[in-house]
């Protein structure tokens, strides 16, 4: 232990006299970069991560949205009030320079990344995209001014006009805040469904709860300015979203009241809580309810 040698097992070890002993040596060893703790880093406390992740106090700052698309993974794509009419005129103006001077089919070789223009299969109109796959004369693309993807024909792709291509997507990406879809691919195929019925509106109030370094911000959607206007809210009161483990002391009320909704939810055995808590079922297969 002292020499670097041999690493200790902390299991049991305040029980054992003598394993004090030699969980001190192990720690010099670690202080000293001894043998394989040449190359040892202290692992980060996870918890204190998953504390930042909750806000203590919530800032609540609502936007007016359109939520133009559901991904399989139930992240959202959301378009500003505001912005909707911007792009239509944008797109409307491609079309217009597109009937004037049509693009040749074939003429433009697509490239993983590119900025392009497309024309998409359900409506036979232009919009612009970028192309994420290509593969045996097919392009896999995403609409970036409302979140959708589709595979079509290279012949249905075209160089986007530099004068179109400054501006900004109209449409960003989001996830739900402190919630997970069900494991089972019929409930959250359910889940997805609701989601997709309870956001097709008009407008909704957009409210970013949290941002993570690496992924979309986590966005709440609300109907009107209350807990029962709260589109996640309800999915977890209908037992069909799973809340999040969020470790630490620090909660905030939007996190609270997605709890007391999952406990109704369970309580009135809803959905997923059908046969029970799940995420007991989860502790227990991982070794946790011991």
């Amino acid at each position: 232990f002292g020499q670097g040698r041999l690493r200790f097992s902390t299991l049991h070890w305040r029980k054992i006299p003598i394993c004090s002993q030699l969980k001190s040596a192990e720690e010099s060893a670690k202080s000293a970069k001894l043998r394989m703790w040449k190359n040892y880093v202290e692992e980060e406390k996870v918890d204190r991560k998953e504390e930042e992740k909750v806000p203590t106090e919530r800032q609540v700052n609502y936007e007016e949205v359109v939520v133009t698309e559901i991904t399989p993974e139930g992240h959202f794509y959301a378009q500003r009030v505001q912005d909707g009419s911007k792009a239509e005129a944008l797109l409307a103006k491609l079309r217009q320079e597109f009937e004037a001077n049509p693009p040749l089919p074939g003429a433009y070789n697509a490239k993983k990344g590119d900025l392009c223009a497309a024309k998409f299969t359900m409506d036979d109109e232009w919009y612009r995209a970028k192309v994420e796959k290509v593969q045996g004369g097919k392009a896999t693309v995403h609409y970036i001014d409302y979140g959708n993807r589709e595979t079509l024909a290279t012949t249905r792709l075209a160089s986007l006009p530099a004068s179109y291509a400054s501006d900004k997507p109209f449409a960003a990406e989001y996830i739900l805040p402190y919630v997970t879809l069900p494991k089972d691919e019929e409930y959250a195929a359910i889940a997805l469904k609701y989601f997709k019925q309870d956001t097709a509106v008009p407008k909704l109030l957009l409210n970013v709860e949290y941002r993570i370094p690496g992924s979309p911000p986590a966005a709440s959607l609300h109907t009107e300015k209350t807990s029962e206007g709260d589109l996640v809210r309800n999915l977890i009161r209908e037992g069909l979203l799973i809340v999040e483990n969020v470790k630490g002391r620090r909660q905030n009320k939007l996190l609270e009241g997605y709890k007391e909704a999952q406990e109704q939810a369970k309580r009135e055995h809803l959905n997923i809580w059908e046969y029970g808590d799940i995420t007991e079922d989860d502790a227990k297969e991982f070794g946790l309810g011991n």
